[in-house]
């Protein structure tokens, strides 16, 4: 069956800015149906101009391939191309001189999706009643949740969440993003969206306006929900709906694999660095790698004797022998015997003598007297 898709769309000022610099477009040819979006930069006139520039330019790359291209090397290619125009225009006007851009393109051939973008404008998909995002911003923040410095909530507010790490025509880099195509299916749902969407409105609530309206009617939604809460940026989104195609097998993964083949790695690593780590334990002393050697059992024991002012006073030495038998063990008092008083015992096994008392105000030991 021939897959067929609708498309709405829908761009705002927002509440705050003067000028949109956003733009977009949706296009069909023998490349197949080309839907774009992009975020412009460099000022009012730079970031209008820029947004535009790069909108145009991947059309004109797409309508003058042949049949036999290849979708993702002339993605790439197209980005290629509106990178150079950009910075070619740049250079020629003073004014111009920042001006850059983010993009996101979704094209679709036959039944297979293909996806690329660079920057912060994002692409996200419906199927099954879950939502899943299916491009990974370049900027600053989406960096710091990767090396878990912040949250992707604590993101949201962050002071820093507008500067983006790559972008066509501006200083820096402008290295694209091109993902390995995967099949569409009837009733999936495509969102391209700038950061005047993403900054207001969660993925959750983009995925219940999209489910519950038509693709036009959701649009407007959610650049209404934007502007509600501040619209302090151009908003821009763009829906796609496949209506005809073939019906997801129930035996088919939800998501496409390449977003399923990441979640693979980081949990192989993660069981990778686990097995290791118990391999590690169990066949290295730990006492090896601190430079320790691992202690003997040490008995000592402190044994009383009779009066006798020989051994009175000596500290006890460790020994590895066996303990004697019923062994006791106190201090022996002494009287008036400032020369001895406080002093350890060495080991004996002599009988213990009467037991003695502590005066705590003379601070020696004293006979406990019986009646």
């Amino acid at each position: 069956m021939k897959t067929q898709i609708e498309i709405g769309n829908f761009s705002d000022v927002g509440k705050v800015r003067q000028t949109n610099e956003d733009y977009y477009g949706s296009y069909n040819g023998s490349f197949g149906k080309l839907v774009i979006v992009c975020d412009g930069m460099g000022g009012h006139k730079g970031g209008a101009m820029a947004s535009r520039l790069a909108v145009d330019t991947i059309k004109e790359s797409f309508e003058s391939l042949q049949n036999s291209s290849d979708p993702k090397n002339e993605l790439r290619s197209a980005l290629q191309k509106a990178d150079l125009k950009l910075k070619e225009t740049s250079a020629s006007n003073e004014e111009l001189k920042e001006m850059g851009s983010t993009a996101v393109i979704f094209l679709l051939k036959n039944d297979q999706a293909f996806i690329a973008h660079i920057g912060d404008s994002r692409i996200y998909m419906i199927r099954n009643n879950k939502i899943h995002q299916l491009t990974k911003d370049h900027s600053l923040v989406q960096k710091m949740i990767d090396g878990n410095i912040i949250t992707a909530e604590a993101a949201r507010e962050h002071p820093k969440k507008n500067v983006i790490t790559r972008a066509l025509g501006a200083d820096g880099s402008s290295e694209s993003e091109v993902a390995e195509p995967f099949q569409v299916f009837k009733n999936d749902k495509f969102v391209l969206c700038t950061d005047g969407l993403t900054g207001c409105v969660d993925e959750n609530e983009i995925m219940e306006v999209v489910s519950k309206n038509s693709v036009h009617a959701s649009c407007c939604r959610l650049v209404g929900i934007a502007n509600e809460r501040g619209g302090k940026d151009n908003i821009t989104v763009q829906v796609v709906n496949v209506i005809k195609g073939k019906s997801l097998p129930k035996q088919i993964t939800v998501i496409p694999d390449f977003l399923k083949n990441k979640k693979i790695r980081v949990y192989s690593a993660v069981v990778l660095f686990i097995t290791v780590l118990i391999i590690f334990l169990r066949t290295v002393n730990p006492f090896n790698i601190m430079n320790l050697s691992k202690p003997k059992a040490v008995k000592s024991i402190i044994v009383p004797v009779k009066e006798d002012k020989k051994h009175e006073g000596k500290v006890i030495k460790e020994t590895n022998a066996p303990l004697p038998k019923a062994v006791k063990s106190i201090i022996v008092p002494v009287k008036e015997d400032k020369k001895h008083e406080g002093k350890v015992i060495k080991e004996t096994n002599a009988p213990l003598p009467e037991a003695g008392v502590t005066d705590k105000k003379n601070g020696r030991s004293q006979e406990k007297k019986h009646k």
